[in-house]
């Protein structure tokens, strides 16, 4: 699921200039035609998401398929272009605590990843008992091509990126949350090397409540 909006005592940027322009609202220069490289293995790739409307209609579209909602804010309706370029545009700019990105299959964008410090969210890792240090990541992944869930691509995803943050960014442990019915998140996450620790409360809501969860933890290997 994806919580992270800001970092606690942190102040994102929000030059209007980092907001998607619609597609079809003509051409526009600041629209780029590739993006960095975070990690890649065989065919699977994980990249920086670009700020342009490409990847936030690809992200509109995947939020608002019944697989993906089910799980992510599912009290909400699904987010518009519009409210999904004034989320997810922010987090591209490097002061941003969370660093969003899109996973590739041969060249084709199949679903979302994003990491972060728990540090950076100190009072939301706090309210759901989650014990972090600076080396601590957490994670939100979803693979919103519906035919392409349950191959082991989010399982593959999320492996790749957690040995490239151990390997890269020093990371030690990561933590994350999944919701406790969600058990091919669960499954996938037991594949890439997570392990259920105990049952606690999300931030995010289900039928009103706060939804009950698994704490999931990875330690570096």
């Amino acid at each position: 699921m994806d919580r992270r909006r800001s970092a606690s005592g942190s102040e994102l940027w929000e030059h209007p200039d980092q907001v998607a322009v619609r597609a079809g609202a003509g051409p526009d220069p600041r629209v780029r035609t590739s993006a960095p490289i975070v990690a890649t293995e065989g065919e699977l790739a994980i990249r920086l998401l670009r700020n342009d409307p490409a990847d936030i209609a690809l992200l509109t579209s995947w939020r608002a398929q019944p697989h993906v909602h089910a799980w992510w804010h599912p009290d909400r309706p699904a987010p518009s272009f519009d409210e999904v370029s004034a989320t997810y545009g922010p987090r591209t700019h490097p002061s941003s605590p969370t660093t969003p990105c899109l996973i590739e299959l041969e060249g084709r964008p199949i679903g979302y990843i994003e990491f972060y410090r728990w540090a950076a969210f100190a009072e939301e890792a706090d309210a759901m008992h989650i014990e972090y240090d600076e080396d601590t990541f957490g994670l939100d992944v979803m693979i919103g091509v519906a035919e392409l869930t349950d191959r082991g691509n989010g399982s593959r995803a999320v492996d790749l990126l957690c040995r490239h943050l151990e390997q890269e960014r020093n990371a030690s442990r990561f933590a994350l949350t999944t919701d406790i019915e969600n058990f091919r998140a669960q499954r996938a996450y037991e594949k890439a090397g997570f392990e259920k620790v105990r049952a606690v409360l999300d931030l995010d809501r289900r039928g009103g409540e706060r939804a009950r969860s698994w704490l999931m933890v990875r330690v570096r290997r």
